[in-house]
């Protein structure tokens, strides 16, 4: 469970970091445990009127878009939807999330609208692919990462690029840098074990704060 739940903290600093403030589309590709977990999370930051979702195996979306659907954190106003391509899902979106266990690029340049937040929240090993070489290598985009030197040891979409990530994710959130609105904006998360022990750390202090009445 802690290793999809570090994953969720990361993409959640990160969105709200960099993704336009008033985003209201957003696109899960892949429809398992991390495309639940980064929905619920990224929900309470914004107030989107559209979810889409997009998996190659067409039931499993389906069930997800079901089971949220159903819940009681989902409102009226806010539409959630199957979608039928990679492409239908990602027009117009504000933000991305991939979260697949593909091996070769499945989110490219054309795909992303100019402006929009993408995370990259799959593909965590050299020989792993998630996002195009025209993507990763546009003019158009500034890449962030969680931790600049895993991320040059374990993301393929960088190694196999050559993709040089602009800034890590702790210096955008201390001095957020400036930026043309129309640029694309990736964080590659890789999830890192100092978020694990910064949450236990704080559970174990909520834990002596709440018991040391008795």
């Amino acid at each position: 469970k802690q290793w999809y739940q570090r994953r969720v903290r990361g993409s959640a600093l990160a969105t709200k970091a960099l993704a336009a403030p008033h985003s209201k589309v957003l696109t899960l590709i892949g429809a398992g445990v991390q495309a639940e977990s980064h929905i619920w999370a990224l929900r309470h930051l914004f107030d989107f009127s559209e979810i889409r979702i997009w998996n190659r195996t067409r039931s499993r979306a389906e069930a997800l878009v079901h089971k949220l659907d159903s819940s009681p954190g989902n409102t009226a106003e806010q539409k959630l939807s199957v979608a039928d391509t990679v492409e239908s899902a990602c027009r117009d979106a504000d933000i991305i999330c991939t979260v697949t266990s593909s091996s070769t690029p499945i989110l490219f340049r054309d795909h992303v609208k100019p402006g929009a937040h993408v995370n990259v929240v799959g593909a965590s090993s050299p020989t792993t692919r998630e996002i195009g070489d025209d993507l990763m290598l546009s003019d158009n985009i500034v890449i962030v990462a969680d931790c600049m030197k895993a991320m040059k040891l374990e993301s393929g979409d960088v190694i196999q690029t050559g993709a040089e990530p602009r800034y890590e994710l702790g210096q955008v959130l201390h001095t957020p840098p400036s930026r043309d609105p129309d640029q694309i904006t990736l964080f590659k998360n890789l999830g890192l074990a100092c978020q694990d022990v910064v949450t236990a750390d704080l559970v174990f202090k909520r834990y002596l704060t709440t018991n040391s009445s008795e």
